[in-house]
């Protein structure tokens, strides 16, 4: 979920720009440590994952495939770790947000008691919070010191003395709809920004995967297409994002990008769209047999379901989404993606 780490060197009153970029280094390396550790080490920052694990090795493999449903125990094991791993870069956020400075002489974090312990009354989550005395000890394993004098506190870290410069300056930016999962990724290169953009995205995808999307998007370089770009997950494990192309306010084609995973969708935007198109590609067995296979079937209750229709084929979808799926595509899926776009949208490309 960490993007690339590029300072910004934001101004601090009273520190030179050579600490401030240390900071940011600081802060970005023990984040990106931590949760390598936590990862290694689940159990010492009271994450609790056994209990997930195994309750999914009881779950049927196609169990999600094919039901359009909410699963209320796995949703509450998972809460659970993710809350969990959470608490971390929280604390810091709400103290970051919460600071009345930073001491030159030893970079530590200004802030007062009582603001101190409203930040950690906030992070007393449901399921996780009898754990949050092991969680603060475990930061203080790795350096991490808070004393209290005359009302405030001074919190301070052995292993990356400067970091703080690094977290004041993440917490700096402007208020907006992004700005905490900004300040997840340690984004320092665009955390004043709204968004990330197409060419960001694709740095973190691996390079086949990033040049598909580019194959795509010059052959609808002609349509005047309008983009937006979210946040796949707002969880920090397991981070990605989740770009759609629209026409005339209606999806168009878009994406789920993520490190090691990309899915491409057509968006049909109505069921009757699918079946129109498989018949206009029966005489093409391969490409028709290609597209069939692109729709899970999804049996789900819910008022969205619908029945599409392959040649002699009938199959229920979920027309919430009414789009074709194309995971980790290769070269011939593109060419068919392609091919397939430009007969359902003959009449713009």
């Amino acid at each position: 979920m960490l993007s690339h780490f590029e300072a910004f060197g934001a101004v601090i009153d009273g520190f030179n720009e050579a600490d401030i970029i240390n900071g940011e280094k600081e802060f970005y390396q023990f984040m990106k440590n931590l949760y390598q550790d936590m990862y290694d080490d689940p159990a010492k920052y009271a994450i609790p994952t056994e209990a997930y694990d195994e309750y999914i090795k009881t779950v049927k493999k196609d169990a999600f495939v094919k039901a359009h449903q909410t699963d209320a125990k796995e949703c509450r094991l998972r809460n659970e770790f993710q809350q969990a791993i959470q608490f971390y870069p929280d604390y810091f956020y709400k103290i970051g947000m919460a600071l009345d400075g930073i001491r030159k002489r030893d970079f530590s974090l200004i802030i007062a008691k009582t603001k101190y312990d409203e930040a950690l009354r906030s992070l007393e989550r449901p399921h996780i919070y009898r754990e949050n005395g092991q969680r603060m000890k475990a930061l203080a394993e790795r350096g991490v010191t808070v004393n209290e004098l005359g009302g405030m506190c001074y919190i301070s870290c052995k292993t990356a003395p400067k970091m703080f410069l690094g977290l004041q300056v993440m917490c700096s930016a402007p208020e907006g709809k992004y700005k905490y999962t900004n300040y997840l990724r340690l984004d320092y290169k665009g955390f004043r920004g709204d968004m990330s953009g197409i060419e960001d995205i694709k740095l973190t995808m691996k390079k086949e995967h990033a040049a598909s999307v580019d194959l795509l998007l010059k052959v609808f370089s002609l349509v005047k297409l309008k983009y937006r770009v979210k946040p796949l997950r707002s969880i920090t494990s397991g981070h990605g994002w989740k770009v759609e192309y629209t026409l005339n306010g209606k999806s168009f084609f878009g994406f789920f990008a993520e490190p090691d995973h990309l899915a491409l969708y057509i968006y049909f935007n109505d069921a009757k769209n699918i079946t129109e198109t498989s018949r206009k590609l029966e005489n093409d067995s391969e490409l028709f047999d290609w597209f069939c296979s692109r729709f899970p079937e999804r049996l789900c209750k819910c008022p969205s379901n619908r029945a599409v229709t392959f040649g002699n084929v009938k199959r229920r979808i979920c027309g919430l989404s009414n789009r074709a799926e194309i995971i980790n595509p290769g070269k011939s899926d593109i060419q068919k993606c392609i091919a397939v776009t430009k007969i359902f949208r003959g009449d713009i490309l």
